[in-house]
């Protein structure tokens, strides 16, 4: 077995999703029912509907009396946080883990992964973009192939800067090149094997290039420069990360200007902020990511 099939081998012991999750991901493709089927969908989860009174209830939100039912914390939060926290929570309790190789924590990894997620749902709506809630739920899993390629990376990782040295190119295609798979490649067969929506796996396959998929598809882009954005905003960087680039194509096909995405930036540090101040103040001594599961 060469170290390609191996790696896809761990494919298939990786933990699966909850259904609930599978569940949530259905509802967001229809657009029709999706606000419905959520909240049934967190009515019948305790966990998940525990979560979101946590949030609904801390003292960051300013509120003097308790929500006490679910309805009353959605009235609270607000469709977009509840997204938000149920998407997170459902998948942060599968896939908080180090990837060792690229030198991130399972919270550094979760940091910037959440982070990216933010800043596309911030770049999809300024630019009127539809499926933003499915193009957040790729942002937040576009680095996910990271988890698997971890420790084989760490074995390798001497090689690949040998071969970025010495062919000047991107982490990716050292990676590629020395193991025979990428982090994007596994992480969207890991989606496959999931049975995510269409565009979500591509969202993570070509998340690094989005100039080499076939058609003209702006939540790509998206994804793309959410991701290129945070690294260079410092959020959530390992030892790969200097070593990947924008693509100039991307923005202009989006007709991004300068503008737009310094607001952006700025409203995805805000958000960012925010959900850190409203789960750091239910639970002041746990890690903020922790309270999330």
């Amino acid at each position: 077995m060469n170290k390609k099939e191996l790696i896809v081998s761990r494919i298939s012991s990786f933990p699966t999703l909850p259904v609930m999750t599978h569940r949530l991901l259905k509802a967001l493709n229809d657009p029709e029912n999706a606000a419905a089927e959520i909240a049934r969908i967190i009515q019948i989860d305790p966990a998940l509907t525990a979560n979101v009174l946590k949030a609904a209830n801390s003292s960051y939100l300013g509120f003097r009396r308790p929500a006490n039912s679910l309805s009353e914390a959605t009235f609270r939060l607000g469709t977009k946080w509840i997204f938000q926290i149920a998407v997170s929570s459902l998948i942060y309790s599968n896939l908080n883990r180090p990837a060792a190789g690229y030198d991130m924590s399972g919270e550094e990894l979760w940091r910037h992964s959440l982070a990216t997620a933010l800043m596309a749902e911030s770049l999809s709506t300024l630019l009127k973009i539809r499926d933003s809630g499915l193009i957040y739920t790729a942002a937040l899993l576009h680095d996910m192939g990271k988890i698997v390629m971890g420790e084989f990376v760490a074995d390798c990782f001497k090689d690949i800067q040998r071969i970025i040295s010495e062919k000047n190119i991107s982490f990716e295609l050292a990676e590629e090149e020395i193991l025979g798979v990428s982090h994007t490649e596994i992480g969207a067969m890991l989606a496959e094997s999931w049975h995510f929506p269409t565009l979500i796996i591509d969202c993570i396959r070509w998340h690094h290039n989005p100039d080499l998929y076939s058609q003209n598809e702006p939540a790509i882009d998206v994804v793309h420069i959410a991701d290129a954005t945070c690294l260079m905003e410092g959020i959530g960087l390992g030892r790969d990360d200097l070593q990947y680039r924008l693509s100039d194509k991307a923005v202009t096909r989006l007709n991004l200007s300068s503008n737009l995405l310094e607001l952006a930036i700025s409203q995805t540090l805000l958000s960012l902020e925010d959900i850190e101040n409203m789960f750091r103040e239910t639970l002041p001594a746990t890690n903020v990511r922790e309270v999330m599961k």
